[in-house]
């Protein structure tokens, strides 16, 4: 990113943006990576019954740890970033501090509700009372990547990303390894859950270990010298409102199909979580560039340069909106031989759900380097109202809709809740820009 003709296009501020822009989609291709190896090896493995078991138990985890386990990644953007600039290391130290503790509290009691739940109500999930234990020892899971967007905001903030992919990179490259293993020595479904435990210490533990020796290069002297946690009031409201819209999202991610199972049939279920599954992973690209703007926008609003975070939310806004353009135009053009490629011929009837599930995706991601402005600047109201209103208005439509149009009228939701999202975040936006000329 020093090369001449790039120095004299971008400033330094927006150089470090796109640099940790490139970091952190090299970490997400890692995982996307990892995923995509581990259902194939685990899928040949367990066959479809075993595999089945496999994701009822992951996404019972999943949910509860989505939960109850609210990440705090943005409150270490946010406010170790202003403590720093304001040149209060000791109170930032206490900020991150608190977060890892949050996360790491939370997680055990996801951990106990999901004890209950497989003790108390396993077959009603679908889970028997053989795979009772295997459920138990997945959700350890959840307990060790607890401190994950915690960790890899200290190194985004220290400008060590490189440690965050090569950590990722060892935690896939362990995963592939030993499931490589366990397919050739014929185990099962404990071993595969085993595999997935090994992976995630390698990830939380060395996440961890790199977020701590980042700590001081980051701003945070002193990081391990007191267990205080002890934070300012508008900290622990931040984290709560944070802790409010990470737990709407993860019921807006997953109501849709429990609802949908109440008032038509599996074969539109199918076909509408499969298109969702398309529309979902369109969203992945933009998360990099969403978390390093973020960080930029909380530097520059502390450090009080108004007119730098206006132009460097005017540049990565015009990014954020071509790419949408591009990537959800291509989609659009050719949905329906990538519905074939990715689902196959029996999900044809899927592409036109894909279609208009697209809008909401375009809608969204056309101005998402936009909607972590609110948050980088420490308002949490902003996210939390867009969340609540996107989930009220996304459940209403499924009820109304589902039972006259089917798959067709979820998609219609599903694109509705995306806009609304969207259309509440534009003017708390247009007020963060406003107030950031009193700045100077």
């Amino acid at each position: 990113m020093n090369h001449p003709i790039i120095a004299r296009l971008l400033s330094s501020s927006d150089r470090r943006v796109a640099a940790q822009t490139l970091w952190m989609s090299a970490i997400t291709a890692v995982q996307m990576v990892g995923w995509l190896a581990q259902v194939i090896i685990s899928a040949r493995i367990l066959g479809p019954e075993g595999f089945g078991v496999l994701a009822i138990i992951i996404a019972v985890s999943s949910l509860i740890h989505r939960l109850w386990a609210g990440r705090s990644g943005e409150t270490v953007t946010t406010f170790v970033t202003r403590a720093v600039e304001e040149k209060r290391p000791d109170e930032a130290s206490r900020v991150l501090r608190f977060t890892i503790a949050m996360s790491l509290g939370l997680s055990l009691i996801a951990y106990l509700i999901i004890a209950v739940i497989v003790l108390m109500a396993s077959s009603l999930l679908g889970i028997d009372d053989a795979h009772r234990d295997v459920a138990l020892l997945y959700g350890v899971v959840g307990i060790l990547i607890s401190t994950r967007t915690e960790t890899l905001a200290v190194l985004r903030l220290s400008d060590r990303l490189y440690l965050g992919l090569a950590i990722t990179l060892a935690s896939v490259l362990i995963r592939i390894a030993l499931l490589g293993m366990v397919w050739l020595s014929g185990s099962g479904l404990f071993e595969i859950v085993l595999v997935h435990i090994v992976s995630a210490a390698a990830l939380g533990v060395g996440m961890l270990g790199a977020a701590t020796a980042s700590a001081r290069r980051a701003g945070m002297t002193g990081f391990l010298s007191s267990p205080s946690i002890r934070v300012p009031s508008d900290v622990a409201r931040f984290q709560g409102g944070i802790f409010g819209r990470t737990t709407i999202s993860a019921l807006a991610y997953n109501l849709d199909t429990i609802l949908m199972a109440q008032f038509t049939g599996a074969a539109n279920v199918g076909l509408y979580s499969a298109a969702r599954q398309i529309t979902d992973t369109g969203h992945y690209p933009f998360h990099p560039l969403k978390d390093a703007v973020q960080l930029q926008y909380s530097k520059q609003w502390y450090s009080r340069q108004g007119g730098a975070l206006r132009r460097t939310a005017l540049l990565f806004s015009l990014v954020s909106l071509a790419a949408s353009v591009a990537l959800f135009g291509l989609l659009a053009v050719f949905h329906q031989p990538i519905t074939r490629l990715i689902l196959g011929a029996e999900f044809a009837d899927a592409a036109p759900l894909l279609l208009i599930m697209i809008l909401g995706a375009f809608a969204a991601n056309s101005i998402s380097a936009l909607t972590v402005l609110p948050a980088a600047v420490g308002r949490v109201l902003p996210p939390l109202s867009a969340e609540i209103g996107g989930l009220v208005v996304f459940i209403a439509l499924i009820v109304w809709l589902v039972p006259l149009r089917g798959a067709e009228g979820a998609a219609w939701a599903n694109t509705v809740y995306y806009s609304v999202i969207t259309l509440i975040f534009v003017p708390f936006i247009i007020s963060t820009l406003r107030q950031s000329r009193r700045l100077e």
